[in-house]
């Protein structure tokens, strides 16, 4: 299991998708790109989880497109602007 902390983004835009997360910062402290991520829970059936505001754990999940690329949601909520997973603490100054 691995339990998401923070999450990585390019630039200063607002998140709209987890789409557009880069990467993420696990609870034991590795950072691990957005793909790895999808590609641990689409092809290892892996769970990862990240706790939100009220600390509870909620489960992430990837689904792969006809094209090949990942897309990664939360369970039960596939609303961008309420999606806890955006929530999150992110470091965008990691890139300027």
């Amino acid at each position: 299991m691995t339990l998401i902390e923070k999450i990585y983004q390019r630039g200063h835009s607002e998140l709209t998708s987890v789409d557009q997360i880069e990467q993420f910062q696990t609870a034991d402290g590795y950072i691990i790109p957005n793909r790895v991520l999808a590609r641990e829970i689409g092809a290892d059936s892996e769970n990862c989880f990240y706790k939100n505001s009220e600390g509870k754990r909620k489960k992430i999940v990837a689904t792969q497109d006809e094209q090949g690329n990942w897309h990664l949601k939360t369970i039960g909520n596939a609303d961008p602007a309420a999606d806890g997973l955006l929530k999150l603490p992110y470091m965008q100054n990691n890139w300027g």
